[in-house]
């Protein structure tokens, strides 16, 4: 199925949505920005807000988009299309219909329950010297209009050191306030198998985040060492990283910790 299908789907879906500008309230994104124009400082983040009424982004600050080699004159003026030549043409139709999915996912919840969830995938993305680097992207509903439209979408990026760059990319729904994961129906149960972390592993790779060694660990949670670092192992192969800190840090962007 081609990318463009999932535009149209997408936009589609924009379309049902009825805005009038007298229940937008642009005081709103101001109190965001400064605040996300804080965050991106002190955390080091990437991160932008696109306005679905006026389908461009309002807001961006980020640090990598030197590595890109694009501007962020040019990505305020021509919007997501900018990056689209530099996806990995395998993920281009992945991400379009995670964004339709998500898109639709939240438009049939309930207006409270909107601003509760978000989406995380990780994609390749190409760099100045045309190499694929592995990013992982995160939308998050950040404000509704007043009559509970879909308005605004903070969109927070970061790179995965370590990752392959021939990784299949992957995605989850995450409900933001009590840390659910929610699969996507197009997703099989076989690569969902293939590709989680069971809950020990989960558990083990939260307490090596807490500085914990394997025998700490062990003792713990009454395995033995050996069990401890087969687990360990298999982190680092499910993850496709080098080694533990980028493991943490690859659990951390998509929210398992």
């Amino acid at each position: 199925m081609k990318p463009e299908h999932h535009i149209q789907k997408l936009n589609e879906l924009f379309s049902l949505q009825e805005f009038d500008e007298e229940f937008i309230d642009y005081s709103q994104l101001d109190m965001h920005i400064g605040f996300l124009r804080q965050l991106a400082i002190v955390e080091s983040s990437s991160l932008s807000v696109f306005d679905i009424y006026k389908q461009r982004y309002v807001f961006a600050q980020t640090k990598l988009l030197h590595l890109l080699g694009v501007s962020q004159d040019e990505m305020m003026k021509k919007g997501p299309q900018v990056f689209y030549s530099l996806i990995h043409p395998d993920d281009v139709e992945f991400l379009h219909e995670t964004h339709y999915l998500f898109t639709e996912f939240v438009l049939n919840l309930d207006t409270a329950d909107r601003k509760d969830y978000k989406v995380i995938n990780d994609f390749r993305i190409k760099d100045l010297k045309g190499n694929y680097l592995r990013a992982v992207k995160q939308m998050v509903p950040l404000e509704l209009d007043r009559k509970g439209n879909l308005w605004l979408m903070l969109v927070l990026y970061d790179l995965v050191p370590g990752q392959s760059a021939f990784t299949k990319a992957q995605r989850k729904i995450v409900n933001i306030k009590s840390g659910s994961l929610y699969y996507f129906p197009a997703d099989s149960k076989k690569e969902e198998k293939k590709q989680d972390l069971t809950k020990r592993e989960i558990e083990i790779l939260g307490l090596l985040a807490k500085g914990m060694p394997s025998k700490k660990i062990a003792d713990e949670l009454f395995l033995s060492v050996n069990t401890v670092n087969n687990h360990r192992r298999n982190i680092l192969e499910k993850t496709n990283t080098e080694n533990t800190r980028m493991a943490i840090q690859y659990g951390m962007s998509l929210g398992l910790l």
